[in-house]
């Protein structure tokens, strides 16, 4: 796994943060989950390379 940053405004962040952590999760956990969801939908793009 690879570190990266993001831009995000700091009450939304921390907002994500606390209800990620009341869904018995955190915020990489989540965001990695949408990256994967991500790709699935749009998985079709990438042959076009």
């Amino acid at each position: 796994m690879k570190t990266k940053n993001i831009r995000v405004d700091e009450q939304k962040w921390e907002r994500f943060k606390r209800i990620a952590k009341l869904n018995e999760s955190d915020a990489s956990k989540e965001i990695r989950k949408f990256i994967n969801k991500y790709l699935a939908e749009n998985a079709q793009l990438s042959l076009k390379d």
